[in-house]
Order: C-alpha cells, then sequence, then structure tokens
C-alpha cells in the first residue's frame, strides 16, 4: 500500500507531529525500530514505546524550561533513547537537530536559543508518559546542517511544508510501500541519514532497522547480516561505503534478495565502484538493477534527484578531451581514453534540476556546467539556487560530476577528483576514502594516502595506476592515518587537504 496517499497538496500541507503521531497511536506494524549492538543483538521498539518515551522527553524538555519553538540539539548515541528524543521534541513543539557526539559543540553554531543534551543523564530522570490528546509541530521542522565538505557547516532551518515536500518526493521516487524495510549504518546528524532513515519511516510509518555507524565502522560485514536478519528492502550507502562492501573478505555470509533498492548518493557515484560491488554480491542475491543512485544536499532537505527502483544507473561514456566546464561532451564510441559518468537519476517530484554556465546562462543538454536548483523544497521554492556542484544533463538524467571547485586542472586536462582516488585505492594497502586528490601549486597532480607505514604502500604501483587511468602522472605523498580532513558525515575536505601536500 502507497503510505503517502494520493494528493501531493494534502500530504505537503500536513502537520509534522500529527503524522507521526497518527502512527503512535495506531500502530501499521507492531516493530517501529530495531537497534544491533556491537555483539549483534537486536533490540526492537514498537510504536506504542516510541510515543511513551518520546512524550516523557517532550515533558522533561518543558520542565527544565524549553520553550515552543527552541532548538533542542540532541548528542546522543546512536540508539532508541536518540530517535525517541527527536521524536519528543516534534511532538512537544519544539526543534530538533542531531549533533555528532563527538564534537557536540557545533551546536553553537546554530544560533542562541539552542539547549544541548548529550545523553538521558542530562535530562535527571526521564518518564515514559502517554501521548497527549493534542500535539502541533513547530513552524520550523528541524535544523539541518550543511556537510562542510568545502567550509563551514551551516546551519538550514528546514519549515515543514518543504520537509514534507521532501518526504512526498522521496518517497515517490522510491515508489514507497507499507511493506517495505529500511536498513542503515548512516549517522543520524547526516542529511542523508535523518531524512531517509527517521523521517521518512516515521511519517510513513515503515519500520527501520538501525546499525551503529562504530559497529559499521568495525564490521563491514555487520550490515550485510542486519539486511539479511531484517529482510529489509531499502538501504542507503555512500560510494566509499559500497566500494568498502565490495572489498568485504570472505564467503557469502548472508541473503540479501530482499533488498529492492541500494541507495548510493552523498557523494559522485563512480562506475567503476558499481560494477565491482555489483559483481562481489550477485552471489548474496544483490541483482546489478537494484543498484540506485541519488543526489542530494542539506538546503534541499536532502534529495534532489533520485534513479528509478529496477533500473541499473545509465551510464555516458565520454571522450577525455571533450570534458571540460563549459564544453560539450563528446558522447565516444569507443574505451581508449574515455571517462564514464554515472546519471544521479532525475528530480524528484517538485524539484527543478538545470545547468547553467559562468555567466548564468542556462546551456543546452551535453553541456558541462554549474548545475542549479529550484522547487518546493527550497526556501524560496521559485528562485533558482546554486548548488556548487558541476555536471550536465543528457536524456532528461542529471549527471553530477563532482564539487566546482574541487574539479581538478593538470595541465590542459580536467579530472574528477574520485576518478584519481579509485584508481589509487586499487593498490593493496590504500584505503577506499583514506586517499584524495589534489593538484600542487604548479597544477601538477598530487596523491595523497593514509598509512601508518610508508613502507608498507608502492607508490609506485599507485602512480602507475593513475596514470593508466587520467593520463596524468601523479606524485604519491604518504600521510598519516587520519590525517586527510573531513566532515562530520564522512566527506573529504579536498580544498583543505591540498594544504599537507609538501614543496
Amino acid at each position: 500500500m502507497n503510505p503517502l496517499g494520493s494528493d501531493r497538496e494534502t500530504f505537503v500541507s500536513g502537520d509534522l507531529a500529527a503524522l507521526i503521531v497518527r502512527h503512535l497511536r495506531a500502530p501499521p506494524s507492531p516493530t517501529c525500530l530495531g537497534f544491533i549492538d556491537g555483539a549483534g543483538a537486536t533490540r526492537s521498539m514498537g510504536w506504542a514505546e516510541l510515543g511513551e518515551r518520546a512524550t516523557g522527553f517532550a515533558q522533561r524538555c518543558a520542565e527544565l524550561g524549553a520553550s515552543a519553538g527552541e532548538v533542542i540539539a540532541i548528542a546522543w548515541h546512536h540508539g532508541p533513547e536518540a530517535i525517541s528524543a527527536w521524536v519528543g521534541a516534534v511532538i512537544g513543539g519544539f526543534v530538533p537537530t542531531f549533533v555528532p557526539t563527538n564534537d557536540p559543540a557545533l551546536a553553537q553554531s546554530l544560533g542562541t536559543r539552542v539547549r544541548l543534551t548529550t545523553g538521558p543523564d542530562t535530562l535527571a530522570s526521564w518518564p515514559a508518559l502517554p501521548l497527549a490528546s493534542d500535539v502541533v509541530s513547530a513552524d520550523v521542522a528541524l535544523v539541518q546542517r550543511t556537510s562542510g565538505t568545502t567550509g563551514q557547516h551551516r546551519p538550514v532551518a528546514i519549515g515543514q511544508r518543504r520537509l514534507l515536500a521532501q518526504i512526498w518526493g522521496l518517497g515517490r521516487a522510491l515508489e514507497l510501500s507499507s511493506d517495505d524495510v529500511i536498513a542503515s549504518c548512516l549517522p543520524l546528524h547526516h542529511d542523508m541519514g535523518l531524512v531517509s532513515t527517521v523521517l521518512l519511516p516515521l511519517v510513513c510509518g515503515v519500520s527501520c532497522v538501525h546499525l551503529d555507524p562504530l559497529v559499521w565502522r568495525a564490521d563491514s560485514g555487520a550490515l550485510p547480516r542486519a539486511i539479511a536478519a531484517s529482510r529489509a528492502t531499502l538501504t542507503w550507502l555512500p560510494p566509499s561505503a559500497l566500494a568498502r562492501l565490495a572489498r568485504h573478505p570472505g564467503k557469502k555470509v548472508a541473503d540479501l534478495s530482499s533488498l529492492r533498492q541500494i541507495v548510493c548518493g552523498g557523494e559522485v557515484v563512480p562506475a567503476r565502484t558499481l560494477r565491482e560491488f555489483a559483481a562481489r554480491f550477485l552471489a548474496w542475491g544483490v541483482r546489478p538493477e537494484i543498484i540506485g543512485t541519488g543526489w542530494g544536499m542539506a538546503e534541499n532537505v536532502a534529495a534532489i534527484t533520485h534513479s528509478p527502483p529496477g533500473r541499473a544507473p545509465t551510464e555516458l561514456r565520454v571522450a577525455w578531451s571533450s570534458f571540460a566546464p563549459g564544453c560539450l561532451v563528446e558522447v565516444a564510441s569507443d574505451d581508449d581514453d574515455t571517462l564514464t559518468l554515472v546519471s544521479s537519476g532525475v528530480p524528484i517530484d517538485g524539484t527543478q534540476v538545470a545547468v547553467r554556465d559562468d555567466d548564468g546562462n542556462e546551456v543546452v543538454d551535453g553541456v558541462l556546467g554549474a548545475l542549479y536548483v529550484r522547487g518546493a523544497c527550497q526556501a524560496d521554492e521559485v528562485r533558482w539556487h546554486s548548488t556548487g556542484d558541476v555536471g550536465l544533463i543528457h536524456d532528461g538524467e542529471v549527471f553530477v560530476c563532482g564539487r566546482r571547485d574541487e574539479l581538478l586542472q593538470a595541465d590542459t586536462r580536467w579530472i574528477p577528483p574520485h576518478e584519481v582516488e579509485l584508481a589509487a585505492a586499487s593498490i593493496a594497502g590504500v584505503r577506499p576514502g583514506r586517499v584524495a586528490a589534489v593538484v600542487d601549486g604548479n597544477g601538477a597532480l598530487v596523491v595523497l594516502v593514509e598509512s601508518p607505514d610508508a613502507r608498507a604502500v608502492d607508490t609506485q604501483q599507485i602512480a602507475d595506476a593513475v596514470e593508466h587511468h587520467v593520463r596524468r602522472r601523479p606524485r604519491v605523498v604518504i600521510v598519516a592515518p587520519d590525517s586527510l580532513p573531513k566532515s562530520t558525515s564522512g566527506k573529504l575536505g579536498r580544498r583543505r587537504c591540498a594544504a599537507l601536500v609538501g614543496p
């Protein structure tokens, strides 16, 4: 059954708290949430329990002096208490936001009317109480922060209509059903994790199983086991996680045939990553056509585009010599010196995407340029907004090629940094997500590789692999583990990485 209903305007004009509370009062299924810990144990929470715990949190916030419309910053460990607190803030008329547990001070950037809670103990006793008869959300549904990939995190206040327009568009793109089950290892403070694995299931009455991101970081096999145990149908992963899973050692340990879509987003999706993942997990029941892609940003609440379920993303092979901002890419007829672009899908319902040149003029399909977005998920749904990304439109599909200020120009060649990083990560000892491509002050290509032991990494092999793929030979620099700057969502801060390049 379609949990969104048939009328878009009725849905997006609704009240967030009321949409969630309807499920708390009349549970659509016995289990609302599942949480898997490091030992593999699962704790389940029903809709009624979630409602009682959320109501108790809301009352305790009010007792401590929180007023309607005040921001409640939740820096709690990934688990049932964190999501209960988030729902409690909504039904209490407050404005919730998740902040990373390892950096709760980020709450200070959200404004003056912010109360930070770093765990249940900070609220003293936290009772479980019956739901109130009437609940109404604050005008602002939540505060989200930009990813911080290319600069400082910025708070983004999301109104109710914008948020519900996002859930409507995402749900329609997914062809969401009441029978779906979501499995996730994404952090709650990231827009993709929050919208896809917290808000979407809560508003639509869909069950979600959460795996602590720290557990996933320690054991990549934990997510496939969670998907198999819950018979999940949907999951979201960034490309670096897909690449990590493609290297998963050992034999088949889980049946993943229940999945109907794996949504890969958050960063540019390389064609090589999709192919390697599909080949690795075919025996586990993962069909190539269920691997989808998406593109989004916090300023659009989350998703901008999404690939249709049941169809593998479109690949576009172009001549590398034609890949440059402002140029019409040339579709290649052979494999010689080509770049394969992967479609990020089509705009979700209520959203439009355009490509413009450096002067702000819209360009024809196939020209590489700046990506702009407008629609119901924006604060101003009439005005076109620059995303900071570069890409092109081909046959109605959006091909995102990365951040405009991160695109590398080595000599006369324009290179998406992820193409260099993926080639480097194909060499033993180089981990996906632990390598960054930049150019130095002379415009020469440099690859930064994290390693605790420089002798364990063959820099010659790395340089050979990169040169073979992008036709430019890089200088390889070994840096200490965890020294490559990353945002709280795990994205590389490539502009800041350039500061690590020595003379």
